[in-house]
């Protein structure tokens, strides 16, 4: 699973927030034997930092 930790960790509550949120999806994504491509990761990553809004 892709790991977002260090934003639920350390970030500001709103990377925070966004962090669990990626987690989660990409999570229940895995339950469904599904693999997040590198393209997603980079996306959730760029939207965790606030360089896209979604």
């Amino acid at each position: 699973m892709i790991n977002f930790d260090e934003y639920i960790q350390q970030g500001e509550p709103q990377k925070r927030e966004k962090g669990y949120a990626w987690q989660t999806a990409i999570g229940l994504q895995a339950v469904d034997g599904l693999k997040p491509s590198e393209y997603l990761i980079e996306t959730a990553r760029k939207h965790i930092e606030g360089d896209i809004t979604i």
